[in-house]
C-alpha cells in the first residue's frame, strides 16, 4: 500500500543518511558558482561541464526505472562527485526503489569476509551484504580506487559489475580515477564494462572544499 511504501522510503533515507549528508544535500542546492566559468583551452568551462554534470544526474534521478543505464562518475577531489551522488541517492529512495551507497572499501571487504569467513554470523551477515549488493535496483559505489586492490578484489569489482549489469540493475561509481586509471588497475575487462555500459561523466576545476576553507 502507499502508507508501507512512504515509510519503507523514510526508512531507507533513514539509513543512507548514516553515510551521506542525504538531509541537507539535493540538486536545488548544488552551486555553481564554486565552478570557474573561465574556459581557457578548453571546449567547455568547468561550470558549464558541472552544469552538464548536474543536468544528467538530475534526468537520470527523476527517469530512474530498472533497466541498464549506469553512470560513472570520475575527477579529482572535491568537485562534487559525492554530493550529486547523494542528491541521487535521495530522489531515486523517495521513489521507493531500493538504494544501496557505501565505499568501494566496505564493499569489496564484504565480497572478502563473504569468501574467506568459515561459519557463524559473520559469515551470515557477509553473505546477506553481498545479495544486497548485487541485487538492489540502485547501487551507489564511492570513491572506487581508494582500496587495497588484490588479484581478489578485482574478482570481486567484476563480478559485481558484471553480475548487475545481466541483471539489468543499475549502478552509478564514483572515483579519482579516470578510465585509463581504472585499466591499469584493475582489469581490461573491468574497464571494458564501465567503458561499453556506463555513461562517463568526467568532473574537473578546482577542489572546493579548498576553496570553501580558504574563503
Amino acid at each position: 500500500c502507499s502508507c508501507l511504501k512512504k515509510y519503507y522510503a523514510q526508512e531507507q533515507i533513514r539509513e543512507l543518511s548514516r553515510m551521506l549528508d542525504i538531509g541537507s544535500q539535493s540538486f536545488d542546492t548544488f552551486e555553481l558558482d564554486w565552478y570557474s566559468p573561465d574556459r581557457g583551452s578548453l571546449p567547455r568551462s568547468p561550470r558549464e561541464n558541472a552544469q552538464r554534470n548536474l543536468n544528467l544526474c538530475r534526468d537520470f534521478a527523476a527517469r530512474f526505472r530498472p533497466g541498464r543505464e549506469n553512470l560513472l562518475l570520475f575527477g579529482a577531489p572535491g568537485l562534487g562527485k559525492t554530493f550529486l551522488s547523494a542528491c541521487i541517492a535521495r530522489v531515486v529512495s523517495e521513489q521507493g526503489y531500493a538504494v544501496v551507497y557505501d565505499t568501494a572499501a566496505n564493499i569489496l571487504s564484504r565480497f572478502e569476509t563473504r569468501k574467506f569467513a568459515r561459519y557463524g554470523e559473520e559469515s551470515r551477515q557477509a553473505e546477506a551484504d553481498t545479495r544486497r549488493y548485487l541485487t538492489c535496483d540502485l547501487l551507489i559505489l564511492d570513491d572506487l580506487g581508494s582500496e587495497f586492490t588484490s588479484p581478489f578484489v578485482q574478482a570481486a569489482l567484476y563480478e559485481l559489475i558484471n553480475t548487475r549489469l545481466i541483471e539489468g540493475k543499475r549502478t552509478v561509481i564514483s572515483s579519482n580515477l579516470n578510465l585509463e586509471g581504472v585499466r591499469q588497475r584493475y582489469s581490461p575487462q573491468v574497464a571494458s564494462r564501465l567503458e561499453g555500459e556506463y555513461l562517463l561523466m568526467a568532473f574537473f576545476g578546482q577542489d572546493i572544499r579548498l576553496l570553501k576553507k580558504q574563503r
